[in-house]
């Protein structure tokens, strides 16, 4: 039944769990994963520790102003001489250069000067732009060799982003290109022997010293359609932009730098001028512009680290098992939006939930893991909204249900109870309910049944209207006496009354049964008092008076409801009621017709023995009645011992 009843939210969870697998594969998410993804970068951003191997000589506003735009051949030539004298282990240029500025002879000169400078230094790497959809491309000087070459495309995703790394990228002709980062990579490791070649557990990968370097597919983490042309792997920017040197350009025309500084060092020449427009963004950078040369250096200080640590790029999940890790996270919602004690813990309880999410991705993407000791970037958004949409749909049907069930109970209890047992009573739903209506209980209570003598003839002379405002008082006035001692009307039967205390909320303990026995016979005796003044009301409007008769008995019977979703009636059953019934109407000897009282209360053994010596009470014998085997002890209630019952109310 329960199952059931939670079907709809079910449902409705396992269809958001395969829409957010929807919008996973249509990489409707993958603006959201990778802001993600640049803020664990951000965190890790340091690591590395120490000082990079790359120095950066910095072109800028004051250089163009000084000797030129672009820097003339000659002086390029000039310091690249410089840096060679100097002990540096690779020199990068990240500067276009595919021929002399004019056909003048300065510039001719410059050109040759250049030519000598760079002919003369095997460590000299020179930057080719390749031929793109946006780029036509810029080739390198003639006079360069193919080893001296290196391509700076660098690899772009929305808003100008770098987070990716080039090895390798293949013309239209199928000719294989080094990036400029490899090149200078690897002429600061050939020093130590290290070099590139063919990983051993897969020929198609590359390892670079001890590192496998697998080239990252389309499906790379989060992203959904990645161009993966080329030979690429994922950026860590372990390194913070202080750990890299930069001296001025003008510094090493002039010969004003420590020697020392450069020895073994790759330098790299690039701009940080405004005016040239060679600007990205990077994680690290938080929309703040990073100048390409200095993507480079941070994309050849991670080669290096890589080869010198065995350490590889920061590695993803398969695509199946990133799904299963998503729809993990859903089930993990439904499963705790039905689990949840009170849905006043579903906010706490989901936070918490994203919070653990985030934990093991950062875990995960910072320490590594069997997959690689790099870390592995698993997906945040799709398992954070499968977790959020699969829970938050289930718990708003258990809130459905339970908001229908809350008013099913307010409106079965409420009407004869006070605000405060019916809350409470809510409160207490997981004992008291059961597939969204009260359960069956079997329970000690004390069963109150009345009736109004006189009301047959009066219903047979009064005018419908007349007998309808004359009962419905009586109804309303004996209703309110129930509440105000605790019992609960759970009938009206033409002028009778059935109540019951000890309900809804079960009373347990012998003490509590004594109060709710004590509380029925306080009632039946207000019950009393409140016809006396509703007769001297009757009789002004010419309306006919009533006597009472009551019986009350104490015992165990079965509550629960009856009905169905639309109208439930919460009542009892059992012989406890049915006594209580035989003790209300008993005639005979006991005939309420021959006596001129206005109200007669019996009670039964169990009751007495429950109020104890609170009331005053006369014994009228055993009697036999209707339904019952052995004869019952009745016994008449006169009044209240008003000693016992200050002792009683304290």
């Amino acid at each position: 039944m329960a199952m059931k009843q939670r079907s709809p939210g079910i449902l409705l969870g396992l269809g958001a769990i395969l829409f957010c697998l929807g919008l996973r594969g249509w990489g409707w998410l993958e603006g959201a994963e990778l802001s993600v993804y640049d803020r664990l970068i951000k965190g890790r951003v340091g690591d590395a520790g120490g000082e990079s191997p790359v120095v950066l000589i910095s072109i800028g506003e004051e250089e163009f102003q000084t000797y030129g735009y672009p820097i003339p051949d000659a002086v390029l030539a000039q310091a690249l001489d410089t840096l060679g004298a100097a002990g540096v282990s690779a020199i990068g240029i990240d500067l276009y250069r595919d021929g002399p500025a004019s056909s003048s002879a300065d510039d001719l000169a410059g050109w040759a000067a250049l030519d000598r400078s760079i002919s003369g230094n095997r460590r000299i790497i020179l930057s080719e732009l390749l031929p793109s959809v946006e780029e036509p491309g810029t080739p390198p000087p003639d006079f360069a060799t193919r080893e001296q070459i290196g391509f700076n495309n660098l690899l772009m995703d929305s808003g100008r982003v770098v987070r990716r790394g080039y090895l390798f990228a293949w013309d239209e002709l199928g000719e294989a290109h080094q990036s400029l980062s490899l090149r200078l990579a690897l002429l600061h490791l050939s020093r130590e022997g290290v070099g590139l070649g063919p990983a051993p557990e897969n020929s198609d990968w590359l390892r670079i010293g001890e590192a496998t370097v697998p080239p990252l597919e389309t499906g790379f983490g989060a992203y959904s359609e990645l161009d993966a042309g080329g030979y690429q792997f994922a950026l860590d920017f372990a390194r913070g932009d202080e750990a890299f040197r930069v001296v001025p350009f003008s510094e090493i025309v002039e010969k004003k730098f420590d020697r020392g500084d450069l020895d073994g060092h790759i330098v790299l020449l690039g701009t940080d001028s405004p005016s040239v427009k060679d600007d990205f963004n990077s994680p690290p950078s938080a929309g703040q512009i990073v100048k390409g040369y200095r993507l480079h250096a941070q994309i050849t200080d991670q080669l290096i680290r890589m080869a010198e640590t065995g350490i590889s790029p920061r590695a993803d999940w398969n695509d199946w098992a990133e799904m299963s890790w998503v729809v993990l996270w859903g089930l993990a919602g439904l499963a705790l939006s039905g689990l949840i004690a009170t849905l006043g813990w579903a906010v706490p309880s989901f936070l918490a939930g994203l919070a653990g999410l985030a934990g093991i991705a950062y875990l995960l993407f910072s320490t590594g893991s069997p997959f690689s000791a790099n870390g592995v970037w698993i997906p945040t958004v799709a398992p954070s909204l499968a977790w959020l949409s699969a829970g938050g749909l289930m718990l708003g049907d258990r809130a459905r249900r339970e908001a229908r069930s809350q008013r099913q109970l307010m409106q079965m209890f409420r009407q004869y109870n006070t605000r405060s047992v019916a809350d409470q009573l809510w409160k207490q739903r997981d004992d008291f309910m059961e597939g969204g209506r009260p359960k069956p209980q079997r329970v000690t209570i004390t069963a109150l049944l009345s009736d109004l003598k006189g009301y047959t003839a009066a219903s047979e002379k009064m005018e419908p209207d007349a007998l309808m405002a004359w009962i419905d008082s009586y109804m309303n006035a004996m209703t309110r006496v129930i509440e105000d001692h605790g019992g609960h009307v759970d009938d009206f039967i033409g002028d009778g009354i059935k109540a019951n205390f000890g309900v809804p909320i079960p009373s347990e303990t012998e003490a509590e049964v004594s109060r709710d026995a004590c509380q029925a016979v306080r009632c039946a005796m207000a019950m009393g008092e409140t016809l006396a003044e509703l007769n001297d009301e009757w009789r002004e409007h010419g309306w006919p008076t009533g006597r009472q008769r009551i019986g009350l008995y104490t015992g165990t019977a079965v509550v629960g409801s009856i009905g169905n979703e639309e109208r439930l009636k919460y009542t009892s059953v059992g012989d406890t009621i049915n006594t209580a019934a035989r003790l209300e109407s008993i005639g005979g000897v006991l005939d309420f017709d021959k006596e001129e009282n206005l109200q007669r209360i019996f009670i039964g053994e169990p009751t007495r023995r429950a109020v104890g010596e609170r009331f005053q009470l006369a014994s009228e014998g055993a009697h036999a009645v209707k339904g019952k085997a052995e004869k019952l002890e009745i016994y008449r209630v006169l009044g209240e011992r008003s000693d016992d019952a200050e002792e009683d109310d304290k």
